[in-house]
C-alpha cells in the first residue's frame, strides 16, 4: 500500500472515494458534482491537504487535513476533517497509515495541535485515534471535549 499527498490530478479519485463515503453513510448528498467542486477548491487551497491510500493503482482511502491559526493553540492548528477507507480495503492498515501521514503533514507545518471529531460509536476510528495518542480529555479545559454543530 502506498500513502501519498494528493495532487490536482487526483480529483476524480478523491471525488469517487468521497461519494463512496456518502453512500456508506446512507446519505443522498452532496452530489458527485458538488463533491468535485468542493474538492477542487480544497486542492487549490493553501489551508487544506489530502492524502491518498492506494493498492497498486487503485485508490482505497483518503484523509483531509485543514489548517487555521488558533489563538488558543498559540499557532497553527490542524483539523483532521475527513478519513475514509473503502469498506473492501479495511483492516489492512490504510486508516492508520493515512492518519499517520496527516500527523506528519501537520508536523511539517509546525502545527501546535491536531484536532478531530468522530462518532463515539465508530469503534474502528476511535481505536485508531486512541492508539495514536488522541484523547477526548482536554488538559486545556480540564474536561472532556464535546463537538457541537448547527446546520443551516
Amino acid at each position: 500500500m502506498e500513502i501519498r499527498r494528493a495532487a490536482k490530478a487526483d480529483l476524480p479519485s478523491i471525488t469517487a472515494l468521497a461519494a463512496g463515503f456518502r453512500d456508506h453513510l446512507g446519505r443522498s448528498g452532496p452530489s458527485d458534482a458538488q463533491f468535485a467542486e468542493s474538492i477542487a477548491r480544497l486542492l487549490d487551497s493553501e489551508d487544506a491537504e489530502f492524502c491518498l491510500a492506494q493498492e497498486g493503482q487503485v485508490p482505497v482511502g483518503y484523509v483531509l487535513l485543514r489548517y487555521r491559526h488558533s489563538m488558543w493553540a498559540g499557532g497553527t492548528e490542524a483539523t483532521l476533517e475527513d478519513l475514509f477507507v473503502d469498506p473492501g480495503a479495511r483492516r489492512a492498515g490504510a486508516g492508520r497509515a493515512l492518519v499517520e501521514a496527516a500527523l506528519g503533514m501537520a508536523r511539517e507545518r509546525s502545527c501546535a495541535s491536531v484536532c478531530l471529531d468522530t462518532n463515539e460509536n465508530n469503534a474502528a476510528s476511535t481505536a485508531i485515534y486512541a492508539k495514536l495518542g488522541f484523547n477526548a480529555f482536554s488538559k486545556r479545559w480540564n474536561g472532556r471535549q464535546v463537538f457541537y454543530r448547527l446546520n443551516f
